[in-house]
């Protein structure tokens, strides 16, 4: 048994396996049922699983399949894709899923080595990468921030924008995290995750364009207590 594969308990015989061993010893994994994490991107043509710790090249990548019994499992398949491809997610996600590795190519619209069928989702979380003065639509950061009675809340490292740009950023559900409200208490510098919904940037003169860019905030990052 490769290393990788983890006793299953009692209560779910599943085994659990690390992506990368699967697509290194596919042969061990097909037509098995298995639950493992990855990465669910959603392009045009099809649907793919990778890890950043074993890159895949385009003939080498995992198509994904779905297998459903009823409409009820029809649904929540449709439901998991439908949260995948907002704005939020922006057609990326970490998710656990329970499924089985199929020796079947496809060489056409969708280009695939191996497809794996998806028997369900097991969690669906957002791809997360360190906010570095930059925002794009569709990502989702990882950024100090500070409230204040002058400012409300704002980035700690302001985001980087051209010469003649005003920028604004419109915290979409601020009202959900009230200890984000400015105040004394509560100016420190705090860590949140929150995704970027839209940038939307206009043109107002020959030489001044307003930039709007409205956020999702996710979570706020709780420092722990020293004693």
């Amino acid at each position: 048994m490769p290393r990788s594969m983890m006793r299953a308990s009692n209560a779910d015989e599943i085994p659990t396996v690390l992506f990368c061993d699967l697509v290194r010893n596919p042969s061990l994994y097909f037509d098995k049922t298995v639950r493992l994490t990855a990465v669910f991107t959603q392009a045009e043509e099809a649907q793919y699983l990778s890890d950043n710790d074993c890159p895949l090249s385009h003939d080498d990548q995992i198509g994904v399949g779905y297998v459903t019994s009823n409409k009820q499992a029809s649904d929540e398949f449709n439901k998991r894709i439908r949260l995948i491809g907002s704005p939020e997610y922006a057609g990326r996600a970490v998710v656990t899923i329970v499924g089985s590795l199929r020796d079947s190519s496809r060489r056409d619209f969708a280009w695939y080595h191996y497809r794996f069928d998806i028997v369900r989702f097991e969690s669906v979380f957002h791809v997360t990468v360190p906010y570095q003065g930059d925002l794009q639509a569709g990502t989702t950061y990882v950024a100090k921030v500070r409230c204040d009675a002058r400012s409300g809340l704002s980035l700690a490292v302001p985001a980087a924008i051209p010469m003649h740009y005003a920028m604004r950023i419109e915290w979409t559900n601020l009202a959900e995290f009230p200890e984000l409200r400015a105040g004394t208490r509560n100016s420190r510098e705090r860590q949140i995750v929150f995704s970027v919904l839209s940038d939307d940037i206009r043109q107002m003169t020959a030489n001044r364009w307003n930039r709007t860019v409205r956020c999702k905030i996710l979570k706020v990052r709780v420092r722990p207590r020293i004693s």
